[in-house]
């Protein structure tokens, strides 16, 4: 667990987002966001790179396979179930649900190549063109995703959920990442 920040550091999205935001588990999705777009920015850097950066290989790697699964799951498993029983019929939230999830399982397609390629650079002297192409792909993906995610159903999760719906939300994201006692009394 040691990508799980606990402090208050400014978030920058370089670093991974302060567990103590799930306090506001809506707060810690949408800082989330920020540090996903962040991502993004690396895999077009990377995918641009003349040279392979080991280091910056290796925490793209670990981001993929660490956070960014959890910050899906997070989504499919907790958020969208919640907002879904909480909407309204002119919400229209049923199709847009639909498509998230489908988007989600696009993306965990595309991470699994990208992954496996950072991975082989190990022992490759440069990045292959397809990995190069992988990478942008994956992240224009996110990009769009994001969009609806950040426009349309954050809003309506700060609209519709209750403090209970808020409170099952957060116990959902802490047991996730392995802190469900994190803000016991």
């Amino acid at each position: 667990m040691n990508s799980l920040v606990i402090d208050h550091r400014t978030p920058d999205g370089k670093t991974p987002t302060s567990v103590m935001l799930l306090r506001n588990p809506l707060d810690f999705i949408a800082e989330d966001h920020l540090r996903l777009r962040t991502m993004c920015a690396e895999m077009d850097r990377l995918s641009q790179s003349a040279a392979i950066e080991p280091a910056a290989v290796s925490a793209l790697i670990k981001y993929l396979k660490q956070e960014l699964p959890r910050a899906l799951a997070d989504e499919d498993d907790d958020l969208m179930p919640r907002v879904l029983a909480r909407a309204e019929p002119e919400d229209e939230l049923p199709k847009l649900v639909k498509r998230l999830h489908g988007e989600h399982v696009g993306i965990a397609v595309q991470l699994a190549q990208v992954t496996r390629g950072l991975a082989a650079l190990v022992l490759e002297p440069s990045m292959p063109l397809p990995l190069r192409d992988a990478l942008r792909g994956l992240a224009g993906m996110i990009r769009r995703h994001l969009i609806l995610e950040n426009a349309v159903l954050l809003p309506l999760a700060r609209a519709r959920l209750t403090e209970g719906d808020l409170h099952g939300l957060r116990s959902g994201m802490l047991k996730r990442r392995g802190l469900e006692d994190l803000f016991a009394d």
